[in-house]
């Protein structure tokens, strides 16, 4: 519960600081708003091209192909798992995964016990949106020493906010620290060789990709190997832009 406090508050401080950032002259009016359909470009590409049509966007071929796995095995997860948020129950899916039964686990523990469930390999593709080179490279950047910094005393103003009891001030602290240490290990990695502009996040397996407009972000959790995952989404990048987008 604690971690999931910290996780809300830590993206509160995030999206704030992403909010207080530089902004170009055309997002002043209103930083934090959705780069509309009319706003785009004739030469850039309309996410709306691909709205409940994730599917053929990354196609099962291109899930099997980059994963190595047998596609007539894979089960499609291609539902709106937001859309008690975002439009209703009749809104497009905002992700689409393929997943397969490999025999890996993850070790859980539950009351003091340990147990190992069924852990499935998965290949997939989300948020994909419009927005400008500028507010994309924003959004997925590594934050400087001081920005951290900020984040953090915002982060333990709220936790204050929210714990306004004396005997809660413990609570508050320990959700500090743990927002803290996200802050710390939710730094992506720039990369570059593809696209106009990339960032890759170890910890959720997932890279997000900017290319004429359209951004995206590609998750392959196929191995415990991060660096692996890593490779993998940068080659299902590639597939995507030279199949799909060029």
């Amino acid at each position: 519960m604690k971690v999931l406090v910290a996780f809300f508050l830590i993206t509160s401080s995030l999206l704030l600081l992403s909010c207080d950032s530089k902004s170009s002259p055309s997002d002043t009016s209103n930083p934090g708003k959705a780069v509309s359909s009319a706003a785009i470009k004739p030469s850039q590409i309309d996410a709306a091209d691909f709205k409940g049509k994730l599917d053929e966007l990354l196609t099962v071929e291109m899930a099997a192909k980059v994963s190595g796995f047998d596609k007539s095995k894979a089960t499609k997860d291609y539902e709106n798992k937001t859309a008690g948020f975002l439009g209703g129950k009749n809104a497009p899916p905002r992700e689409c995964n393929y997943l397969w039964t490999n025999g890996r686990t993850r070790s859980v523990t539950i009351g003091g016990k340990t147990v190992n469930p069924p852990y499935l390999d998965k290949v997939g593709i989300n948020s994909v949106a419009n927005t400008t080179l500028e507010r994309f490279k924003r959004n997925y950047r590594r934050l400087s020493d001081e920005e951290k910094e900020a984040a953090g005393k915002k982060l333990e103003e709220q936790a204050n906010e929210k714990q306004p009891k004396q005997t809660d001030t413990e609570i508050g602290r320990k959700v500090t620290d743990i927002g803290t240490g996200l802050i710390n290990n939710l730094q992506p990695e720039e990369i570059n060789g593809f696209g106009q502009a990339s960032a890759w996040y170890p910890n959720f397996n997932e890279l997000k990709v900017f290319y004429h407009g359209l951004s995206f972000a590609l998750v392959i959790d196929i191995t415990e190997d991060k660096s692996l995952n890593r490779e993998k989404c940068i080659e299902l990048a590639r597939m995507i832009i030279d199949e799909k987008l060029k």
